[in-house]
């Protein structure tokens, strides 16, 4: 016996929601979104042409790297940096160093003393600790995860009223279920623009949360992570279940109709 089109119709607006929701929810929840790395072969390049740039490494297990970088010739002056890989995702910025690595760079070098740094607590503008640039950074990163905690309210809620809407055939719920899935989506878009806005200055203007010399850009490699693609995966199914949910709320308003002629 063959299941109503009606079923088929509810079933199908189920599965999607679903689908997107489990999407977000997984890429929201891990470091994968960029990584951070210094190619070697272009460090020590940059070290045989910039003569005012020393450059050592400090580990032979993960590649911490010391930058010297002479300011006055006379008197010997140097400016220190450290350069290390690290990967962030929607909420935080960590890092693969092991204790005693992390110990090798100064606290006074350092915007976090832990292996992650959690951007909606720990960035405090009044710190002192980071520069203009890393400012912006900061701030892109907090409205992204903002957009996204916007986002899992939405499938939440959605969740919930669409059950009720399916198993009251409310067709007010049903409707109000297709809007909190355009909403998802349209939260979830604002928060990828802001994302991938922040990817393009990382990637081609060199804006870091650690300091980096300038000169030194060209060995940084930032890349994106499979979470992205997730998240805008999820994005495209919250699309497809708010037009499968004004749908069905459009078909129960149709039976409806009909049942009281």
């Amino acid at each position: 016996m063959m299941a109503s089109p009606l079923i088929i119709l509810m079933a199908n607006a189920i599965f999607f929601g679903a689908l997107s929701a489990m999407m977000i929810m997984i890429a929201v929840s891990v470091d994968a979104w960029q990584s951070y790395t210094f190619d070697q072969s272009v460090l020590k390049s940059l070290n045989d042409s910039l003569d005012s740039y020393t450059i050592l490494q400090l580990s032979n297990t993960t590649p911490i790297f010391k930058v010297l970088v002479q300011t006055d010739l006379q008197s010997n002056a140097t400016v220190d940096y450290y350069l290390h890989p690290s990967y962030t995702g929607l909420w935080r910025l960590c890092d693969d160093l092991t204790d005693d690595e992390r110990a090798m760079i100064p606290e006074s070098h350092r915007f976090n003393p832990t292996k992650c740094f959690t951007f909606v607590t720990d960035y405090n503008e009044d710190s002192g600790l980071f520069t203009k640039l890393a400012m912006q950074i900061a701030r892109l990163q907090n409205s992204a995860a903002s957009c996204y905690i916007v986002v899992l309210i939405d499938l939440v809620t959605a969740g919930v009223v669409g059950l009720i809407g399916i198993t009251q055939k409310q067709v007010a719920s049903c409707m109000v279920t297709g809007v909190l899935y355009c909403m998802a989506a349209l939260f979830g878009v604002f928060g990828l623009s802001m994302f991938h806005t922040k990817n393009y200055y990382e990637t081609y203007q060199c804006y870091a949360m650690d300091k980096i010399p300038e000169p030194l850009c060209p060995a940084r490699n930032v890349e994106p992570l499979w979470a992205i693609p997730l998240a805008w995966m999820g994005v495209v199914f919250c699309v497809i279940a708010c037009v499968l949910w004004l749908i069905v709320a459009r078909a129960l308003r149709v039976i409806k109709a009909k049942t009281m002629l």
